[in-house]
């Protein structure tokens, strides 16, 4: 076999050769079908929480957002001693899982004898959680009060967020007084002002 025989056989198979490693290469399965979404990633955590699989189903697929409330059940049974099942009773009734979370976990972690029920609970009625959750662990930092008394103090002040200012006190007024009004001395009491009627004289022709 001749040199050209040779060099037309190996033109031949180095393409043969790169065909078929791209085609080990290509996966066998499409993307779709490794990537989860929120909604199974949702069951998966539940389910792995101890949720049955009946309750976990409704719970993910009656949530708006999947996502928050995962991340709502898994922050509270994965940082606190509270159990999944209490966590996912909780989140799914507020409009800010990932909020509430927040506060369960910061209230728990940063006091002392704190009743997984009050704590949920409290969290769950407050206006702003994260808010609430900062004032519990604060205020008992220095207070010596029961958590509990702390969260019914705090719960209080967190229902009132337009009431900047403690009982008694009275904020300064800064607008101008008002200034009197100036009535003409024959002006009518009240009602409109109105002009004397003049009678008409006949005239001849």
């Amino acid at each position: 076999m001749s040199n050209k025989s040779f060099r037309l056989i190996g033109f031949w198979a180095t393409p043969l050769w790169t065909l078929l490693s791209l085609t080990v290469a290509i996966p066998s399965q499409p993307a779709f079908a490794v990537q989860r979404n929120n909604f199974q990633l949702c069951a998966s955590e539940l389910l792995r929480g101890g949720i049955s699989a009946a309750v976990a189903a409704e719970a993910c697929a009656a949530s708006l957002y999947p996502k928050d409330l995962t991340i709502c059940v898994t922050q509270i049974y994965q940082q606190t001693n509270i159990a999944a099942r209490d966590a996912l009773s909780t989140c799914t009734k507020v409009r800010r899982p990932r909020d509430l979370a927040t506060c369960v976990v910061n209230i728990s972690n940063g006091t002392q004898n704190s009743l997984a029920p009050d704590v949920l609970d409290n969290c769950r009625s407050s206006l702003l959680p994260v808010r609430f959750a900062e004032c519990v662990v604060g205020l008992n930092r220095e207070v010596d009060f029961s958590v509990g008394q702390m969260m019914g103090t705090c719960i209080d002040a967190s229902d009132r967020p337009q009431d900047f200012y403690p009982p008694g006190v009275v904020p300064r007024q800064t607008s101008s007084p008002s200034r009197p009004i100036l009535v003409p001395p024959n002006a009518p009491p009240f009602g409109p002002t109105r002009l004397p009627v003049v009678p008409i004289e006949p005239r001849g022709f």
